[in-house]
């Protein structure tokens, strides 16, 4: 089933009672037996996503709809995700830890870095011109672009214990154009243009 014709199914089943908050998610979710939903993947994530509709929410936030899926799967359940905010007409905040699929759903990214966002701009600004270094890091240490046989670039170090952030900028440790003004206090987000910000005292 290609994504589109996932999402015109919920769509049949969730317009036939829009005022319904249970009802819809509940007929929609009775179409799959249990023993499809523990073999299935694509069938569980297609349920999930009935059940979050069934409320006819505004804004849908979808939490690694994608991990530990095939590629096959994956590329169902994005196009499952655009069909439905188009026919929806649905804000939607997708949280992955794969940069490059939020490259191909998102109309705007933001990079987070222990629990603060340090950029957030356009699609293409953020893969044409990233202006902090972790999103620079991220974008070079995933294969986009590269040559057969190119290593890819690794960011140093490892991510901070969130129950001991160190003093000044958590980034700072791992970042190769580390300054004093980035241990002594955590910058705030500054805006570089009217639709991209950045956390980072390198930014004009």
């Amino acid at each position: 089933m290609t994504g589109r014709q996932h999402a015109l199914g919920l769509v049949d089943v969730l317009e036939r009672d829009r005022d319904a908050v249970q009802g819809p998610a509940i007929e929609a979710l009775a179409q799959f037996h249990v023993g499809l939903l523990r073999r299935d993947a694509r069938v569980r994530q297609r349920a999930m996503i009935a059940l979050a509709l069934s409320c006819n929410p505004s804004l849908l936030l979808v939490d690694e709809p994608t991990t530990a899926l095939d590629a096959t799967v994956q590329i169902q359940v994005l196009l499952l995700i655009r069909e439905l905010q188009r026919e929806f007409d649905l804000g939607v905040i997708f949280v992955t830890h794969d940069i490059g699929v939020a490259v191909e759903v998102s109309d705007r990214i933001g990079v987070m870095y222990a629990g603060k966002v340090v950029e957030l701009t356009g699609v293409e600004q953020m893969v044409d011109a990233p202006r902090h270094p972790y999103s620079r890091g991220l974008l070079a240490s995933t294969v986009h672009d590269g040559m057969r046989g190119q290593r890819l670039e690794a960011i140093p170090g490892a991510p901070p214990d969130l129950a001991e952030v160190p003093t000044g900028f958590s980034f700072a440790p791992r970042c190769k154009f580390v300054r004093p003004d980035c241990t002594a206090a955590p910058p705030n987000l500054r805006a570089t243009s009217d639709s991209h910000l950045v956390r980072c005292v390198l930014a004009a």
